[in-house]
C-alpha cells in the first residue's frame, strides 16, 4: 500500500481581506452579542413566568414560525449577495424582487392557514392553537414578509446598518415578549406580540429600502427576477432540506407527546445563541469575501482562508462541547429550573452538533460560491431526509424521545461529513493541506484534557447547589484549558504579543503596574 505524501504547511501568508474581514466580523459580533444576551435570557424568563404547559405550547407555535421563515422564501433573500455587486444599476430592482417574493409566499402560506385551521390541530394536536389560526396566520405573515432587512444590509456590505438593525430588532422583540409574559402571563400573549415585532420589522425594511435602494419602488424587473430564482431555487430547496433535517424531529415529538412533554424536549435542544451568533456573523463577511477569491481563480487563498475560520472557531467550539458534557445538567438546572432536569440527557445528545458546526461555517460560504456542487447536494439530502423520517418515526411512535434526537444528530452528522469532503475535492485539498488544520487538532486535545481535569473537580463539589457545581466546574476548565493550550504551542508569537499587549494596558488603565518596561507596546511579530 502506497503511504500518504509527507504532510507539508502552505505559508500563512497575510490575506489582503484579513483586516477588513476582522473589522466587519467583529463590529457584526458587537451586535450580536447583544442580540446574544437578549435571546439567551428570554427563554430562561419565560419559564419562570409559563406553566410548562403554555411554554411548550409557545415552543411549539414558534417552531412552526421559525419553520415557516426558513422555508417559504427558499433563501431568495441570498441572491443579493450573487446580484447587488454583480449588477449596481439593478440594486433597486433586485431589492424590491426579494420583497415581492417574500410578501407572495408568505401570503399564500397565511391564506391556507386561515382557510384550514385544522392544520394546526392535525400537527400539535392541541385544539387551543387552532382557536388561534387567525393571529397565528398573521405572524406568519408579518415575520416572513418582512424578515430579510438586515441580510440586505449586509448583501451591500453596510455591516455598520445591519449591526444597528440586529440590534433594535432583537431588543424589541425581547420587550415585546416580555411584556406580554409577565402582563399576561399565557401564550396567547406571545402571539399578539410576535404581530406586533412583524410590524417593527416592515418599518424598518421599508425605511432602509426607501434610504438605500434608489428607485426601488419603480416595481420588479421580471428578467432579473428569472435570474435571481435560477440563482436561488438550488440553493434554497438544499437550505429547506437543511432545515428539515434540523426540525423535523421536533414535529413528530409535538405530534406524538402532549404540550408538556415536549417543553421538556424544547429545552434538551436548547442551542446556545452565542454560537449561532458567531456561525450567522462569520458567514455573513464570509460568504462575498469567498465568492471574491472564487471569481479571481484564488482557491489556494479559499483553502487557507478557511483553515483559519476553522481553526479560531474550534478555540471556541470544542471547548464549550467538552465542558458542557461535564456541567451540562447543572446548566439546565440553573437555567431552566428543576422543572426541567429530564431535559439533560436530550440536551447531552444535542450538544454533538456543536462541533459538528465547524463543518458547516466553513463549507456553506464555499458552496455558494460552487452552485455546481448543489444538484450532488440535493439528491444527498433527500436521501437523508428519507432515513430522518423513518428514523424519527419510529422513535416517537415508540414514545422514545432519546430516539428522536439521536436520528437527527446522526443524519445530520452524515450531511455535513459528506459535504466537507466533496467540496474539500472541489478545492483540490490534499494530503499536503491537512497541515493547515494542525492547531484545530492541538484544541481539541487541549479540550479533552481540561474534560477530564473537570471530571474530578465536579466529583468533590457534586452534592453543592447547582450553582456552585457550574461555577466550579467552569473556573476548573477554563484554567486547564487555557494551561493546554498554552503548552501544546497553539498560540502564535503575533497572537501572544497580542495578548501582552493587552494585558499591559488594561493593567496601565487600572493604574497597576506592567511587570516590566514595554509591556503594552509590544507589537505583534509574524505568526508561525
Amino acid at each position: 500500500m502506497t503511504p500518504p505524501p509527507a504532510l507539508t504547511v502552505r505559508p500563512l501568508a497575510p490575506l489582503e481581506t484579513d483586516g477588513a474581514l476582522a473589522r466587519d466580523t467583529l463590529r457584526l459580533m458587537a451586535g450580536k452579542t447583544i442580540a446574544f444576551a437578549v435571546a439567551f435570557a428570554l427563554p430562561i424568563l419565560l419559564v419562570r413566568r409559563l406553566s410548562q404547559t403554555d411554554f411548550g405550547l409557545y415552543k411549539q407555535v414558534f417552531l412552526l414560525v421559525s419553520t415557516v421563515m426558513t422555508v417559504l422564501p427558499f433563501g431568495f433573500v441570498m441572491s443579493a449577495f450573487y446580484f447587488l455587486p454583480r449588477h449596481p444599476r439593478q440594486q433597486g430592482r433586485v431589492a424590491f424582487n426579494i420583497l415581492l417574493f417574500y410578501v407572495i409566499v408568505s401570503g399564500v402560506a397565511s391564506a391556507v392557514l386561515l382557510a384550514q385551521p385544522g392544520i394546526l390541530q392535525g400537527i400539535f394536536h392541541d385544539p387551543r392553537l387552532a382557536a388561534l389560526n387567525g393571529p397565528i396566520a398573521l405572524v406568519v405573515f408579518a415575520m416572513v414578509s418582512f424578515s430579510f432587512v438586515e441580510l440586505i444590509a449586509l448583501a451591500r456590505a453596510d455591516v455598520r446598518t445591519a449591526t444597528l438593525l440586529i440590534v433594535v430588532l432583537n431588543l424589541g422583540k425581547s420587550v415585546l415578549f416580555l411584556g406580554a409574559a409577565f402582563v399576561f402571563a399565557s401564550f396567547e400573549a406571545l402571539v399578539y406580540a410576535a404581530i406586533l415585532h412583524g410590524l417593527l420589522q416592515a418599518g424598518l425594511l421599508f425605511w432602509y429600502l426607501t434610504t438605500r435602494f434608489p428607485g426601488v419602488w419603480r416595481g420588479p424587473s421580471w428578467s432579473v427576477m428569472r435570474a435571481q430564482l435560477g440563482y436561488a431555487m438550488p440553493l434554497g430547496t438544499a437550505a429547506i432540506l437543511t432545515v428539515i433535517q434540523a426540525d423535523l424531529h421536533n414535529y413528530f415529538v409535538a405530534h406524538y407527546f402532549d404540550a408538556a412533554s415536549y417543553a421538556v424536549y424544547a429545552v434538551g435542544c436548547f442551542q446556545l445563541p452565542f454560537l449561532s451568533i458567531l456561525s450567522d456573523s462569520v458567514g455573513s463577511v464570509m460568504i462575498p469575501a469567498i465568492g471574491r477569491l472564487q471569481l479571481d481563480g484564488k482557491a489556494e487563498d479559499i483553502v487557507r482562508l478557511s483553515a483559519r475560520l476553522m481553526r479560531a472557531l474550534a478555540a471556541l467550539h470544542f471547548p464549550i462541547y467538552v465542558f458542557l458534557l461535564v456541567a451540562g445538567r447543572e446548566l439546565i438546572v440553573v437555567l431552566f429550573t428543576t422543572r426541567y432536569v429530564d431535559s439533560w440527557p436530550i440536551f447531552a445528545v444535542n450538544l454533538t452538533l456543536i462541533p459538528l458546526s465547524l463543518l458547516t461555517s466553513v463549507s456553506d460560504p464555499v458552496l455558494r460560491a460552487y452552485p455546481a456542487y448543489i444538484p450532488w447536494l440535493l439528491r444527498l439530502r433527500l436521501v437523508l431526509l428519507a432515513v430522518l423520517i423513518v428514523g424519527a418515526w419510529l422513535a416517537t411512535s415508540h414514545l422514545l424521545m432519546l430516539g428522536a434526537i439521536a436520528v437527527m444528530v446522526g443524519v445530520n452528522a452524515a450531511d455535513r461529513v459528506a459535504l466537507a469532503v466533496v467540496l474539500s475535492r472541489a478545492l483540490h485539498v490534499g494530503w499536503r493541506d491537512l497541515g493547515l488544520l494542525q492547531d484545530v487538532g492541538k484544541l481539541a486535545a487541549a479540550a479533552g484534557l481540561a474534560g477530564l481535569a473537570t471530571v474530578g473537580a465536579h466529583a468533590l463539589v457534586a452534592d453543592a447547589p447547582p450553582a456552585i457545581v457550574l461555577a466550579t466546574s467552569a473556573a476548573v476548565f477554563g484554567a486547564a484549558y487555557l494551561l493546554a493550550v498554552v503548552l501544546l504551542g497553539v498560540p502564535t508569537v503575533a497572537e501572544r504579543a497580542a495578548v501582552v499587549a493587552r494585558v499591559g494596558d488594561l493593567l496601565r488603565r487600572c493604574g497597576l503596574p506592567t511587570g516590566r518596561p514595554g509591556v503594552g507596546r509590544v507589537r505583534g511579530e509574524e505568526s508561525r
